[in-house]
C-alpha cells in the first residue's frame, strides 16, 4: 500500500537521524545483550576518539604549567670547550696570557686547550613576567578542559540523538511489517470476493498493487534500520555491534520546566561562558607580562671551571681553576617600541574577549530559549499526533469493516490504511523528535556528563 507520500513517510527518520551520527561496551553492557541509553553515553564518553584527542590536549596544557613554572628554579648548565691551536702555551708558565683563540695569547707550539664550566644561574625578581607567564598557562589549562566539557557535552548528544533514531527507525519497521500484513489481508478478502463474484477483478489488482507498494516501503524502513544502527555505532566509538537488543525509551512523560531557571544553568555552566572567563584571566595576565617589559631582570649568577691542555673531566697541575658568584641587573633601554605595542596588543585582546562574553551570553540564551519551545512544542505535537492516531485507527476498523459486509469500497479501505500508515509514522517521529529536543536542551544548559 501507501502511495507517493507512504514511501517518504517511512524514510523520513532515517534521513533526519543520519546527519546526526557522529567505544568498546564495558560496564554499560547489560544482561543479554541489551543497550540502555545510559549505557550509550557511557560508551561514547569513554571510546569516542574526538574526546581522547581533546583529553591529550588538555594534559598537554597542564604539562605546560609545569614548563612555565620552571623559570622559577636554578637553572645548571656545563659547559666544555675544545680548541687546538698555537694560542695556548704547552705549560702553565705563561699562564697569565694563555686563553681563547682571540685573546691575545699565544704558545711556542700548537697544542689541544680544553675549557670546562659549571653555571648556575637563579632568576630572583623579574616585576611581575614570570608569574604573569605561569597565570596564562593555568588560563590555558581551564580552557583547555572547558573545550573539553564542551565535547563531551555534544558527544552525549550525538549518542542520544543516534541512539533515539535506532529506536525509531526500529518502530518504522514494525509500522512497514504491520502495513504489509494488512494489506496481505486486503488482498486475501478482495480475492475471495472476485471468486464468488462479488466484487469486481479491479479490487484484486488494486489490492496486489497496494500491498507491492507496502512491501517496498518495508525494505526501505529495513535498510533505514541497518543505517541507523552504523550512525549509532559511529556516534559510541564502536567498530562492531555487540548488541541484541536497545531499551525503547521513546515513550516520554511531560517535565516541568522554568525557562528563567534554565537561562540562569546554561549561564553559569555552558563551557563556553567558564571559557571565556577564563580567557579574561589569561589576557589580564598577558597584560602583566607586556608590562613586565619595561622594567628590569634581576638574576643570581655562579660559576666554576677549569681550562689547561688536560682533556673533559681530566686534571693536571697545569689546570686553570676558577670560580665566581655574582648578580646580573638586566635593564631595557630601548627595544623599538616592542613592549608599547606588547601592551595595548593585550589590552584590546581584554576588550575584545569582554565583548565577547556579551555576544556568547546572548547567544546562550536564544539557544536555550529556541530549545525550551522545541521541547514544549514538540511535547504538543506528541499529544496531536497520538489522537490522529487513534482516529485513524478507527477509520480504518470501520472501513474494513464495511469492505468485509459489502457495503465499503476497496479505495474506502486503501485510503484509511494510508491515513493510518502515515499517522503512525508522524507519532513515532513526533517522539523521536521530542527525546532529541530534550538532549539538546541539556546541552543548551550546559549539563555535565
Amino acid at each position: 500500500m501507501i502511495r507517493k507520500v507512504g514511501p517518504a513517510l517511512a524514510i523520513s527518520i532515517f534521513y533526519l537521524v543520519l546527519p546526526l551520527g557522529l567505544g568498546v561496551a564495558s560496564g554499560a553492557e547489560e544482561a543479554n545483550g541489551r543497550l540502555t541509553v545510559q549505557g550509550a553515553i557511557e560508551i561514547a564518553l569513554k571510546e569516542h576518539p574526538s574526546l581522547k584527542e581533546t583529553r591529550e590536549k588538555m594534559a598537554a596544557a597542564q604539562y605546560q604549567i609545569g614548563a612555565t613554572r620552571a623559570a622559577y628554579l636554578p637553572q645548571l648548565s656545563y659547559t666544555n670547550n675544545f680548541y687546538f691551536g698555537n694560542a695556548f702555551p704547552a705549560v702553565s708558565g705563561a699562564a697569565g696570557t694563555a686563553g681563547p683563540p682571540g685573546l691575545g695569547g699565544y704558545g711556542a707550539q700548537t697544542t689541544d686547550y680544553y675549557i670546562n664550566r659549571f653555571s648556575l644561574s637563579q632568576l630572583i625578581y623579574d616585576f611581575g613576567k614570570t608569574p604573569g607567564l605561569i597565570d596564562q598557562s593555568r588560563s590555558t589549562f581551564h580552557q583547555t578542559k572547558e573545550d573539553y566539557a564542551g565535547n563531551r557535552q555534544k558527544v552525549v548528544l550525538d549518542a542520544r540523538a543516534a541512539y533515539y533514531g535506532h529506536l525509531a527507525a526500529h518502530r518504522a519497521r514494525k509500522v512497514a511489517e504491520e502495513n504489509v500484513a494488512q494489506n496481505q489481508m486486503l488482498l486475501k478478502q478482495a480475492q475471495g470476493f472476485y471468486q464468488v463474484g462479488l466484487r469486481a477483478k479491479i479490487d484484486v489488482t488494486k489490492a496486489e498493487a497496494n500491498l507491492y507498494d507496502a512491501e517496498s516501503n518495508l525494505i526501505r524502513a529495513k535498510n533505514a534500520v541497518e543505517l541507523s544502527q552504523v550512525t549509532l555505532m559511529t556516534a559510541l566509538g564502536l567498530k562492531t555491534w555487540p548488541f541484541k537488543a536497545l531499551e525503547d525509551v521513546l515513550e516520554v512523560a511531560r517535565q516541568p520546566l522554568s525557562q528563567t531557571e534554565l537561562k540562569a544553568q546554561a549561564l553559569n555552566q555552558r563551557p563556553e561562558i567558564l571559557k571565556n572567563r577564563y580567557q579574561q584571566e589569561y589576557n589580564l595576565a598577558a597584560q602583566r607580562v607586556a608590562r613586565a617589559g619595561w622594567f628590569p631582570t634581576l638574576n643570581s649568577l655562579a660559576a666554576y671551571g677549569w681550562s689547561g691542555p688536560s682533556p673533559p673531566f681530566g686534571f693536571n697541575t697545569f689546570d686553570i681553576r676558577a670560580w665566581w658568584v655574582g648578580a646580573g641587573l638586566t635593564v631595557p633601554l630601548f627595544d623599538g617600541l616592542l613592549t608599547y605595542h606588547n601592551v595595548r596588543v593585550a589590552k584590546a585582546n581584554t576588550r575584545a574577549t569582554l565583548a565577547n562574553a556579551e555576544v556568547l551570553s546572548q547567544d546562550v540564551a536564544k539557544e536555550v530559549d529556541q530549545a525550551y519551545l522545541d521541547v514544549q512544542a514538540s511535547w504538543e505535537l506528541i499529544r496531536a499526533t497520538k489522537k490522529a492516531l487513534e482516529a485513524a485507527r478507527e477509520n480504518l476498523r470501520l472501513a474494513q469493516g464495511r469492505y468485509q459486509v459489502g457495503v465499503g469500497s476497496i479505495i474506502e479501505v486503501t485510503d484509511a490504511q494510508v491515513q493510518y500508515f502515515q499517522s503512525e509514522l508522524k507519532f513515532v517521529q513526533a517522539l523521536y523528535d521530542h527525546r532529541v529536543n530534550e538532549a539538546r536542551l541539556d546541552k543548551a544548559i550546559g549539563r555535565a556528563f
